[in-house]
């Protein structure tokens, strides 16, 4: 969905849910599962060259855990308010920002793609790391077993490091000479 920034005067409100196409196409191209309702509300503000994003996202994902591999249940219920500029990214000219520019982005078409930005704000919000509990065990880095099933027989003190043979390393001082 393509905004043209001459052509929003007033206030835009988009309330959005699993049945809009472009909206659900923003989950499966980043190879997310959705799991239950998805819905936006989103409103955009224009002043002068800015435009202001506000919105509050709400969905049921199923991600993988990074350390079994199993579904991992993820809500997202999130507000999000990205500002947007007209103009010249200062960055490129060596300019030095203000703390309250960092969170400014530039752009200089005269649209705004709002699918690209909602993209953007749903992977901002997806954890680094999703774990299927806080309690995981992941995986057995020898045989594979998934330690939250059961445990297996693999010798836990023979963990490969590449430092390992630096283990018996001794470090000779030579004495200097007056």
């Amino acid at each position: 969905m393509k905004l043209k920034l001459h052509e929003l005067q007033k206030p835009l409100t988009l309330s959005l849910s699993e049945s809009d196409d472009w909206f659900r196409n923003i989950f499966w191209v980043l190879k997310l599962k959705i799991q239950g309702p998805l819905s936006l509300h989103l409103v955009l503000t224009k002043e002068k060259e800015d435009i202001f994003f506000e919105g509050h996202l709400k969905a049921n994902l199923i991600l993988n855990c990074s350390r079994c591999a199993e579904n991992a249940p993820y809500t997202f219920d999130e507000f999000f308010s990205p500002i947007f500029t007209h103009g010249q990214d200062p960055h490129e000219k060596g300019a030095e920002l203000s703390k309250g520019e960092l969170d400014i982005t530039y752009f200089k078409e005269d649209e705004l793609d709002v699918a690209e930005v909602i993209r953007e704000q749903v992977e901002l919000m997806l954890p680094l790391q999703p774990l299927c509990a806080s309690s995981c065990k992941g995986i057995c880095s020898q045989c594979g077993q998934n330690l939250n099933i059961k445990s297996c027989a693999c010798k836990k003190d023979d963990v490969y490091s590449p430092f390992q043979v630096l283990k018996d390393f001794k470090v000779i001082k030579k004495k200097r000479r007056k």
